[in-house]
């Protein structure tokens, strides 16, 4: 009877690391380092993606736990021969919940410490104190121990009591809010990027483009020479220096001198021969009130 029940012990403890092996296995085939750093086309298959490694884990803490209960309760059965006379006693299914708790959060250090399945990291959170600056030491062997840091020690720490406090309801809910919440983030931070898109398109087509075209400069034209300048190897910073400081004859006469750039010189006296030399230092003064992502956007510079 007893061999028999060790049999059983063995072959669920197995069955469980393998189950977890395949899982993690699973997850970090699906993309290396955080699978949610990703760009996310499936917000459902990326939720079980991170979902798989944590339950798995879970998974094995729980099924460890009842073998180890069902044997220390079984009279005459190691590891507690006497077993466990009332096992509906109120006060032994306290300490009974209690130590399960701290047993399942001990066996998660020691599953997530192996797989390096930490929770943060698996969302694609950053934790503090996880900087170069903040490495305790690195132990070269592969999985958690590399690069360790205060941010490692405290998202294995946070893990643990998550997987092996929690169980795996706990630990379903979390990640489920934390990738939701996460999801509401980009989402928020997509809508703001928008409205900042409509305000620059708004500024830039209300205030900069009539600005320069007061100053006999079209929008079309600043765009084309600027990209016939780029092609040819010009700097477009370079023409906007000449014409703040009013040489822009001497750039002119440096590029016509240059065979390679006579075709951008050509192609800058056609630009400026529409804007009045008393015009042309103001041209910098509007353009330098656009970021460089604007000017890119807007000019192509």
């Amino acid at each position: 009877m007893q061999t028999r029940r060790w049999n059983w012990f063995v072959v669920t403890l197995l069955t469980c690391l393998m189950l977890l092996l395949m899982m993690t296995t699973v997850a970090w085939a699906a993309g290396e380092g955080s699978p949610l750093l990703q760009e996310e086309e499936n917000t459902t298959d990326a939720l079980w993606i991170a979902l798989a490694p944590l339950l798995a884990i879970a998974t094995f803490v729980e099924r460890v736990l009842e073998v180890v209960w069902e044997r220390w309760e079984q009279a005459n059965v190691w590891p507690n021969m006497a077993g466990v006379e009332n096992t509906s006693d109120a006060t032994y299914i306290t300490q009974k919940k209690l130590r399960s708790h701290w047993l399942g959060t001990a066996i998660a250090l020691v599953a997530v410490g192996l797989t390096n399945v930490r929770f943060f990291r698996l969302l694609g959170f950053d934790v503090l104190f996880s900087s170069p600056g903040w490495v305790l030491f690195d132990a070269q062997i592969g999985g958690i121990f590399d690069n360790f840091t205060v941010g490692t020690l405290i998202d294995w720490m946070m893990t643990a009591g998550i997987v092996g406090w929690g169980g795996t309801e706990l630990t379903h809910s979390i990640i489920e809010g934390l990738v939701k919440g996460r999801s509401l983030w980009k989402e928020m931070r997509s809508v703001e990027a928008g409205r900042q898109s409509i305000l620059d398109a708004k500024f830039f087509n209300e205030y900069v483009a009539p600005e320069l075209e007061k100053r006999g400069v079209s929008v079309a034209s600043l765009r084309q020479t600027a990209e016939t300048l780029k092609g040819l190897g010009v700097s477009v910073d370079d023409l906007f220096t000449s014409m703040t400081t009013g040489r822009v004859d001497h750039l002119l006469a440096q590029m016509e001198a240059d065979p390679q750039k006579a075709e951008a010189a050509q192609a800058l006296r056609a630009f400026l021969d529409g804007v009045p030399p008393e015009k042309q230092a103001e041209i910098p003064n509007i353009l330098i009130l656009l970021t460089p992502e604007q000017r890119r956007r807007f000019l192509g510079m």
